[in-house]
């Protein structure tokens, strides 16, 4: 059961997706798009393996790993999209949403191991010494999802 808090996501053209990397000021290529476009359509954010799959199947070809680590990399560096690690250590990337703001918490169930965001909450950065500034803020509360909770 998804107790995701998105609206349900929305289906982007491939011409949407290329225009919001544009926008970026980015160059634009097939494979760009094509991850992009996985990330903003997703319901919650996704592993590499699962991005992987989900390319792979709408693409109907193979998508090397490397290229899609890269790609998903990049996304997170010109701050289209973020990744988060929960305490299973795995990396998921999910489109930044305009619904959130950059630092939002996370839930990670460590049951079935779903990972969805949380309502936006006023996260102050915390008191740090005389010149030192927060770049990121990461928050991830891990425990059960209504499901895994009803199962025990």
């Amino acid at each position: 059961m998804n107790n995701h808090v998105h609206d349900a996501p929305l289906k982007h053209s491939d011409a949407e997706v290329t225009q919001l990397l544009r926008d970026a000021g980015q160059r634009v290529t097939r494979l760009r798009v094509a991850v992009y476009k996985t990330l903003l359509e997703a319901e919650q954010p996704l592993s590499h393996p699962e991005v992987q799959q989900r390319l792979e199947n709408s693409m109907e070809s193979p998508v090397d790993r490397v290229s899609l680590y890269r790609n998903l990399e990049w996304l997170v560096d010109i701050g289209l999209a973020h990744r988060i690690t929960a305490d299973d250590r795995v990396w998921r990337f999910s489109a930044r949403r305009q619904e959130h703001s950059e630092q939002h918490p996370h839930f990670h169930c460590v049951s079935c191991g779903q990972v969805f965001c949380l309502p936006d909450s006023q996260l102050a950065a915390p008191k740090l010494p005389k010149n030192y500034s927060v770049i990121e803020m990461e928050l991830v509360v891990n425990g059960l999802c209504a499901h895994c909770g009803r199962k025990k």
